[in-house]
């Protein structure tokens, strides 16, 4: 039995445990998740978590109470930033990372992955195609040849993108967006639906068909 803690208290972390229940289900894996561990755990006792049969360990202090040797984390949180926060924390603490990866999805053999990966169903990482550190992508997620893929990323369902494209650290892809053969810059998003036709500079909003480029912070 390999036991894990889940870190994230959103609606990501509960598809997260939707997949280790599938993984557990479809293979010979044994995969036992004690709880879920999240920032401020103690001040909203845990509203999106109250109809499951996992508890609410607490926040990241909470980790130092566990055999951290023995019991590993799974990185369940969808925003970029965020993830990288929480993930650099429970690091400090000793924390380890393993990755969850559903039984439907389709890694070449000559693909890398890096470390702490989270991907769902039908998710598809072509030949050759270098994906960073606590990568995550969400179901039909499709990731094309030769692609350069950086750390924290989170890819929304249904993400097609084209071989040889580029998607820098802390980049947020959102449902059903398309990126053609472009650079994303680190710290981007791109929005729901979006077609990326030129590249997108860091920390910049692409939204839109074709997408064109926003301050984050402009509406």
């Amino acid at each position: 039995m390999k036991q894990v803690i889940i870190l994230g208290g959103g609606g990501f972390a509960l598809e997260v445990l939707d997949n280790i229940d599938a993984i557990n289900r479809i293979t010979a894996a044994d995969i036992e998740p004690i709880g879920f561990v999240y920032e401020d755990a103690d001040k909203d006792k845990g509203k999106l978590l109250r109809n499951t049969d996992i508890p609410v360990l607490g926040d990241i202090s909470c980790l130092r109470e566990y055999d951290l040797d023995k019991i590993h984390l799974v990185a369940a949180i969808a925003r970029p930033a965020w993830k990288r926060k929480m993930v650099e924390e429970a690091k400090k603490i000793g924390a380890k990372f393993t990755s969850i990866i559903h039984p439907t999805t389709t890694i070449s053999k000559r693909a890398k992955i890096g470390e702490g990966a989270v991907m769902m169903k039908y998710v598809n990482i072509q030949s050759g195609t270098v994906v960073g550190d606590f990568f995550s992508a969400d179901d039909f997620a499709g990731f094309g040849h030769n692609m350069i893929i950086g750390d924290f990323v989170h890819a929304c369902p249904r993400v097609g993108t084209e071989g040889g494209a580029v998607i820098g650290n802390d980049v947020y892809v959102g449902i059903r967006a398309t990126i053609l053969s472009h650079n994303i810059g680190e710290g981007a998003i791109i929005g729901a639906c979006a077609l990326i036709t030129r590249d997108v500079p860091p920390n910049m909003l692409a939204k839109g068909i074709p997408a064109k480029h926003y301050k984050i912070n402009e509406k």
